[in-house]
């Protein structure tokens, strides 16, 4: 055997490794008490910082408890107010709606009352006017109600004359359906008419941008030499539709 060769044992090399791996771990682990010491001395305690941890994750999860309960009862509350206000809304459109039936009701009972009324000695007389707003800014609709006493018991016929009066570009101005109406009117620029105790005439209207009315020229002229003309100005009062 040569004097210069070195025989190394894996027993040799087994005992350098633990002795490396033991040094590692003294030095790991005295890093970790030099930082545990240094907490102590900041007044920090872990063990009291894991309870307390413990505690916070507890007391969360009872607040989220809390709120997810707070948000339902939320949640019911919104339901039923929306609710209580829809039924709200509810009757009181329905209120809204009957009183304008009674209204109306009260505005027919009024008219034929005014029909029927068996002191009335006049004949052939308007009843009603009105002026009513239409789709367009400058379009109408005129509602005429024409009526004679029940008493009188005979048909009548005739026509209607129907004049706006007004400013156009600053200058009176007399206009009439042969120049307004929209809707038929016979190609006489009139309303005709025949009825026994009343009847409702209407006509659409379309204004001129330039003209404003301001008051309605009615003329109801009947047939026959012995009946007599009758005519009335109403103010240009448009009504909603």
């Amino acid at each position: 055997m040569s004097p210069n060769k070195v025989i190394v044992s894996n027993h040799g090399l087994l005992q350098n490794r633990l002795a490396l791996l033991l040094v590692a771990g003294l030095i790991v682990l005295g890093a970790w008490l030099m930082y545990e010491l240094g907490l102590n001395r900041a007044g920090f305690n872990r063990i009291e910082a894991i309870s307390l941890r413990g505690e916070l994750d507890g007391r969360n999860d009872e607040l989220q408890a809390e709120l997810k309960t707070a948000r339902e009862k939320i949640a019911v509350l919104e339901t039923a107010a929306k609710i209580d206000r829809e039924a709200y809304d509810a009757v009181e459109e329905e209120l809204i709606g009957l009183q304008s039936r009674i209204q109306e009701q009260q505005e027919d009972i009024e008219f034929y009352k005014g029909i029927v009324n068996e002191n009335d000695g006049t004949g052939l007389r308007i009843q009603d006017f009105k002026v009513v707003q239409g789709f367009g800014e400058q379009e109408f609709a005129v509602r005429l109600v024409l009526a004679q006493a029940f008493r009188i018991d005979r048909q009548i016929s005739g026509s209607v004359e129907i004049v706006v009066e007004g400013l156009q570009r600053g200058e009176p101005a007399r206009l009439g359906l042969g120049e307004l109406a929209t809707s038929p009117t016979g190609g006489t620029g009139r309303l005709n008419y025949s009825f026994r105790y009343f009847q409702d005439l209407k006509v659409a209207l379309a204004l001129p941008p330039d003209f404003v009315p301001e008051r309605v020229h009615v003329i109801v002229r009947p047939r026959g030499k012995t009946s007599k003309t009758v005519e009335d100005f109403f103010v240009w009062d448009v009504k909603p539709s």
